[in-house]
């Protein structure tokens, strides 16, 4: 897929999703134990959002973030959100899907945590 056609699929994304924070990146990875399958926060628990990741990615993004208390992945876009919430539960969670993964659910990795830019 072409650079621009990735950057038009990532705007109508965020327009979807309600955001205006939007990247397209992850390098590193981490381990990782899934605490809730199919079930998200709402989305404006939401901190950040990154597409094109992977889920080990999606997790590491969020390993090396302070403000980050908890990842949804959702495996159809690509997408990863990052919350400021590590509990998920019906009284504050909508109809997208994504796999949640807490922060202390993830692997320790060495690295320094980055703010949200």
């Amino acid at each position: 897929m072409n650079i621009m056609m990735r950057v038009l699929t990532a705007t109508f994304i965020a327009t979807v999703f309600n955001t205006t924070e939007v990247e397209c990146n992850g390098l590193e990875e981490a381990d990782f134990n899934v605490f809730r399958f199919n079930q998200c926060p709402v989305a404006s628990l939401r901190i950040h959002l990154l597409f094109d990741l992977t889920p080990r990615q999606c997790a590491y993004e969020c390993a090396v973030r302070a403000l980050c208390k908890g990842a949804g992945y959702s495996p159809g876009f690509k997408c990863c959100e990052l919350f400021d919430v590590d509990e998920v539960n019906s009284s504050y969670s909508d109809d997208r899907r994504c796999n949640f993964i807490r922060k202390n659910d993830i692997s320790a990795i060495e690295v320094n945590t980055l703010p949200i830019i």
